[in-house]
């Protein structure tokens, strides 16, 4: 009798093993199937938002940058709420304000950093194209490494994949990061693809060229360091004073804030002010 028993629940155990088994690869494929369905944001908004983040250098894609910008938001607003409402509004609109002003501002922070690294990557190329290997199989290799180039030319590489085609592929990118390094990086690239080995020799002069013209940038970068200082000196100076005007005599301040003539000379200093900045950012960003 126990063995009979013994034997049921054997077969049952066992059937059950196997229907669960069975139904093991349909779950997994339902959960990936759910994972995929999350709301993610449209195809071009996506690749605008991957070209701003790259050339900002923040290692997010555009999906987690989205989602982290919008948690941020509601916690942000969330932990004000807890000493005002005011305070909450105020929060949870600089968040949803403020990430995009920042990203906007620190674009071209990884320009320096590209432009560097183009050379190397001219030179790995050039290596790639004398052993045998074509110019796609050279940028995938890079693609999958790391380095400030990789996410620029993983995109390349998953288009091309797509079908867009190599050289339209390239010449996106110089679209995407319009450095004069990276247009005459693509070009050669371009070029290459229909060429092949034989271009192995101008992409290591050209490689050279763009070393030697980063060098140049550095040492005018460094000779306008004093450019760059008197311009933070004389811009801050108004704000430093007044600062030091509104603390040790409050009463002058006072003209200045609370009359019509003084509210519009705030108004027009603030803004010649920040014009002057923009102004100045201007002349050093075209000498350095």
């Amino acid at each position: 009798m126990t063995a009979a028993v013994l034997a049921v629940i054997g077969v049952l155990a066992t059937v059950g093993l196997a229907l669960a088994a069975r139904r093991a690869p349909v779950l997994d494929r339902a959960r990936r199937l759910r994972a995929r369905s999350r709301l993610r944001l449209p195809t071009h908004a996506r690749d605008h938002l991957a070209v701003a983040l790259a050339r900002a250098d923040v290692d997010l894609t555009p999906d987690d940058a989205v989602r982290l910008w919008l948690l941020a938001t509601v916690v942000g607003a969330g932990l004000a709420a807890a000493v005002s409402l005011i305070a909450a509004a105020l929060v949870g609109l600089g968040l949803l304000v403020g990430a995009p002003a920042a990203l906007w501002w620190a674009r071209g922070r990884a320009d320096g950093r590209v432009v560097q690294a183009l050379p190397a990557t001219l030179e790995r190329v050039s290596a790639a194209l004398r052993a045998g290997a074509t110019v796609g199989e050279s940028l995938d290799d890079l693609a999958s490494g790391p380095g400030p180039l990789a996410p620029d030319l993983r995109r390349v590489t998953a288009r091309a994949r797509l079908g867009v085609g190599l050289g339209d592929a390239l010449a996106r990118w110089a679209d995407e990061r319009p450095l004069p390094g990276v247009q005459a990086v693509t070009g050669a690239l371009a070029l290459a693809v229909g060429i092949g080995g034989a271009c192995a020799s101008a992409l290591e002069g050209l490689a050279e060229s763009l070393r030697a013209r980063e060098a140049a940038r550095q040492e005018a970068h460094a000779l306008s360091a004093q450019a760059r200082m008197s311009a933070i000196v004389v811009g801050s100076a108004p704000i430093a004073y007044l600062t030091f005007v509104s603390l040790t005599d409050p009463g002058s301040v006072d003209a200045l804030v609370g009359t019509d003539a003084g509210r519009i000379c705030l108004l027009v200093g603030v803004t010649l002010e920040v014009l002057a900045a923009l102004w100045m950012r201007a002349l050093l960003r075209g000498i350095s």
